[in-house]
């Protein structure tokens, strides 16, 4: 315990005044410490926090329009037609590549046509009054034809009467190249495709003695398998007695 003081105070053993004096200079130690820290912390740069890479931002995919096969275009259904002058000789086996067909040669039933030509170009039923001719004034030449050509062909009379061809159409463009005439009367022209699209009309016509002849080109083809069919039909008469059209020959390349 503490000792007494002569004067009347206690007083700590030595060795503990000793721990209290040692305890006391740490503390100062310390303080000074921690104050001198303190100071001086606002000029010491302070560590920045490690940086950490920012994830990329997830790329968004830019749609790309597929590519799908194009439709495949359907051919119109087209019809063109030219009517041109006929000259003085027609070479019908050099100009039907596909076929030809001359009419009335040898009789008003009669067809000369491309033995090669499978029977491409084909004629109506025959309608009367059905009349043979030679009056065409330009000559038609085949392999086996007369000497000089021929300037026969079919007649009809009277309105109403008269004739109608076919032949097959495609996808593929076809000419079919028509000889017809008019005698003393108007012939009527109609041209059409089975598979569809607008027809073609004309009209024809020869009031003098001799007959009038004209040449159709027909430039065509169809949107599908098909043919097209031709109409020459008398639309009216200027001889009470036998006016009517007249049909020479067809060619089909």
């Amino acid at each position: 315990m503490p000792l007494p003081d002569p004067g009347g105070r206690r007083h700590l053993p030595e060795h503990l005044q000793q721990g209290a004096v040692i305890l006391a200079g740490v503390l100062v130690v310390v303080a000074v410490g921690w104050a001198i820290h303190a100071g001086a912390g606002g000029d010491e740069p302070v560590e920045a926090p490690p940086t950490v890479a920012a994830e990329p931002a997830e790329q968004v995919p830019i749609p790309i329009p597929s590519m799908s096969p194009s439709p495949s275009m359907t051919p119109v259904n087209e019809i063109v037609v030219e009517q041109v002058p006929i000259g003085d000789t027609v070479d019908l086996a050099a100009e039907g590549e596909i076929d030809w067909v001359h009419w009335g040669e040898k009789g008003r039933f009669s067809l000369e046509r491309d033995s090669g030509g499978k029977f491409t170009i084909l004629e109506g039923t025959p309608g009367e009054p059905r009349l043979r001719h030679t009056s065409s004034p330009q000559r038609f030449t085949w392999t086996g034809s007369p000497a000089g050509g021929a300037t026969s062909g079919v007649t009809t009379c009277g309105t109403g009467h008269g004739f109608t061809l076919s032949a097959p159409a495609g996808t593929g463009s076809h000419t079919l190249r028509l000889y017809v005439g008019a005698m003393k009367a108007r012939g009527d022209l109609r041209i059409e495709l089975s598979t569809g699209g607008e027809p073609y009309t004309d009209s024809f016509a020869a009031r003098g003695e001799s007959m009038g002849t004209t040449a159709y080109v027909v430039s065509y083809r169809g949107s599908a398998t098909g043919k097209i069919s031709i109409k020459w039909i008398t639309g009216a008469t200027f001889d009470e007695n036998c006016g009517g059209v007249a049909l020479q020959a067809a060619t089909l390349s």
